[in-house]
């Protein structure tokens, strides 16, 4: 066998992960499926993903058919989500929220939580957690019994179908002041939440990233989630640090160096660095990134 064959994979291409990849990898691959029952109906959730398991992480791209999602769960882990595409129609112990594209929610560990692809679009979004529990939780009925879904979809296609206007309209009319914020805006230019939150975010100011990238982190109990801008040009140098990471591409394409190894990562692809990993990212075109780490250790982009 040559020595392509035999070196490790650490970049993963989403839309290719519908298989098992060839060779040895650095994180385990489960290719793309329902993920909370063996057919619709016999779940609590529409959503499909493919999933990475590191040490301290997992990572899954996830979408759900638009009026469609999950029922109320839980699980022992937490976990957060990036909005890819779409929007979500959340509810976080009680406080419910419309995510749209380029927010961030996050599950604390236990906390009973529901999401639904809203109506417009279907939704495509990053799952990341923590390993002390998998990538799908029991729901709080115990009936797997198929998904939740909005009016006017599924099991509710009788009834007058919403709109993501609607949903937003509703929200506006039963405000919840003082509520625990779970949704935190990470657009460029966004203010930072005021009142009670869930996790701490940290502005790309106070992060001494490198020249030429911007960003916003969110810690939260066992995960740093860091979403970056990459300039044009841009380069993160070559550096380790004692804690996993994951890095996802939104949009644009980096150019990585690892040990030896140099390898492009895409639009909709991933990077796994194992803890300990030299490593070193750049963006000859520019980037826009999420980039996951287990919180043993502080962030370090």
């Amino acid at each position: 066998m040559n020595e392509v064959m035999q070196r490790v994979q650490h970049v993963y291409e989403f839309a290719k992960l519908d298989r098992m990849p060839e060779g040895p990898t650095s994180a385990q691959v489960t290719p793309r499926k329902l993920l909370s029952g063996p057919s619709l109906d016999k779940g609590k959730s529409s959503t499909m993903a493919a999933v990475l398991v590191g040490d301290k992480l997992a990572i899954a791209l996830a979408s759900m058919v638009r009026g469609s999602g999950s029922k109320a769960h839980t699980h022992p882990n937490e976990q957060l989500n990036y909005i890819v595409q779409g929007a979500m129609y959340s509810e976080v112990e009680g406080v419910r929220d419309v995510i749209t594209k380029g927010m961030v929610m996050h599950n604390p560990a236990n906390n009973v939580h529901m999401g639904v692809s809203c109506p417009d679009e279907d939704l495509m979004f990053l799952a990341m957690k923590d390993t002390r529990y998998g990538i799908s939780g029991p729901p709080v009925d115990g009936k797997y019994d198929g998904p939740a879904y909005l009016p006017g979809f599924g099991k509710r296609a009788g009834e007058k179908a919403v709109t993501t206007a609607d949903l937003i309209a509703e929200l506006e009319r039963n405000p919840q002041p003082g509520a625990m914020h779970y949704v935190y805006d990470v657009t460029p230019g966004a203010a930072l939440p005021t009142g009670p939150a869930s996790a701490v975010v940290t502005p790309g100011a106070k992060l001494n990233l490198p020249d030429g990238v911007t960003g916003t982190l969110i810690t939260a109990e066992k995960l740093h989630v860091a979403v970056l801008s990459l300039a044009a040009g841009a380069m993160i140098a070559a550096h380790a640090h004692s804690n996993e990471q994951f890095t996802f591409v939104i949009e644009g394409s980096l150019q990585i160096e690892l040990d030896d190894a140099r390898e492009s990562v895409g639009r909709h692809c991933a990077l796994h660095v194992p803890a300990g990993l030299r490593h070193r990212i750049s963006a000859p075109q520019g980037a826009r990134i999420v980039t996951v780490q287990d919180t043993r250790h502080a962030f370090v982009a």
